[in-house]
């Protein structure tokens, strides 16, 4: 096994909880250490710190798994771990109900899994790993996760960011039970038909679907009654199909996918919806400063772009493109309307998102504030010691 030392003054936070070992934080590795193998993390005096896998051409060679020095780090450690992650789902958080049977099951440093994501969509399971560590146990994760969530299908999805760092190939669909044409799941009542990924001209956003923000779209639906809806950036219409049920009284929905944009405009017929949503094809920046041209106002704007800044290096870029991001979105709220503000992007933190969003505003002459803060639902649940794992920044805002 190999030997991971840390250098001095980078104790600390590994020895409070934070999962990861960043590579500026390692003094020396003993051999044998390979990509994917198994290593023990050691203080500058010797102490154990915890164990995990190795990987050394990432930034993060080391994500631990277990702190017990007297676990191994097996088969069936990882198999307790996702029992473990399923009854959590069930028993605390009441997952799958009548009403939401797509969730997420398996949050990687949460569940104490790193370089593990698996979502449930009803009775198949969308699996993704992200090391190569990880990866070398799929089969028996694969098998405990039939096990113990009942999944009748489980597909594997890729992530080829994760995978060129890694030094892994992964071949995206079934690899457990049968291939599944559609990905079929309930969301607080609503009924959603995903292409799974991998599929021809589908899939492609994380596992699917963005389960990440169920709470968003439950605050965005109490917000709506009588209220003009933009939704930027819609993706498959989680935010207006939202907002429609709530009483919007007219809702338009922007997306450059015309594969999402069909997906919502089924889900929204299925729903009784279809005639208060506009699907609109087009890049949001554009289409932004279009419907600003026209004079046209909303009383409450979703704005949920993709993910901006990869990691730490992409940050100042990222806040230059959320501050134009927010400006354009703030011209269109209507005087006292409401904006909600979304950031994916792991790297920002949330008081500098929220500096940006305020600086957005003022370039626009418009003030911003915040009525509420929201983040990511409990199945994507964060160790305490492990800021970075809180990605998910929301801002509900009045526009003055």
């Amino acid at each position: 096994m190999g030997i991971v030392h840390l250098r001095p003054g980078h104790v600390q936070p590994v020895w409070t909880g934070h999962p990861w070992v960043f590579a500026q934080a390692i003094a020396k590795v003993d051999a044998p250490a390979s990509a994917g193998s198994v290593v023990d993390v050691l203080d500058p005096r010797g102490n154990f710190l915890g164990r995990g896998y190795y990987s050394p051409d990432s930034a993060i060679p080391v994500r631990i798994v277990t702190r017990d020095a007297s676990e191994p780090l097996d088969d069936a450690l990882l198999s307790r771990r996702v029992k473990a992650a399923v009854d959590l789902r069930r028993s605390v958080l009441s997952l799958p109900d009548a009403n939401t049977n797509g969730f997420r099951l398996i949050h990687a440093e949460g569940d104490g899994l790193p370089g593990l994501i698996v979502d449930a969509y009803g009775d198949a399971l969308a699996a993704q790993f992200l090391t190569v560590g990880m990866k070398r146990h799929s089969d028996a994760i694969l098998r405990a996760l039939a096990e113990h969530s009942g999944a009748t299908t489980i597909i594997e999805v890729a992530s080829p960011r994760h995978q060129k760092i890694e030094g892994f190939e992964v071949k995206e669909g079934p690899v457990l039970g049968p291939a599944v044409e559609h990905l079929i799941f309930r969301e607080r009542g609503f009924e959603w038909r995903i292409q799974p990924p991998g599929a021809p001209g589908g899939g492609g956003q994380k596992t699917g679907y963005y389960f990440d923000q169920r709470e968003t779209r439950a605050a965005v639906e109490q917000l709506a009654k009588g209220r003009r809806v933009l939704d930027l950036y819609s993706y498959v219409g989680g935010f207006s199909l939202a907002a429609a049920r709530g009483g919007a009284t007219e809702v338009t929905a922007v997306d450059s996918s015309q594969f999402a944009l069909d997906c919502a405009a089924k889900t929204a017929e299925s729903a009784g919806l279809a005639e208060k949503i506009r699907f609109l094809r087009g890049d949001a920046r554009k289409v932004m400063a279009q419907l600003a041209d026209e004079g046209r106002v909303f009383d409450l704007v979703v704005l949920d772009p993709p993910k901006l800044a990869m990691g730490a290096r992409d940050v100042d870029e990222a806040r230059g493109m959320y501050r134009k991001l927010n400006a354009l979105a703030c011209r269109l709220v209507a005087p006292g309307g409401l904006l909600v503000s979304c950031s994916c992007s792991q790297a920002m933190a949330g008081g500098d998102f929220l500096r940006v969003v305020a600086t957005g505003a003022r370039d626009v002459q418009r003030d911003v504030t915040v009525l509420r803060l929201l983040g990511q639902p409990p199945d994507h649940l964060v160790p305490a010691a492990f800021p970075e794992g809180r990605y998910l920044k929301v801002i509900v805002a009045r526009v003055g």
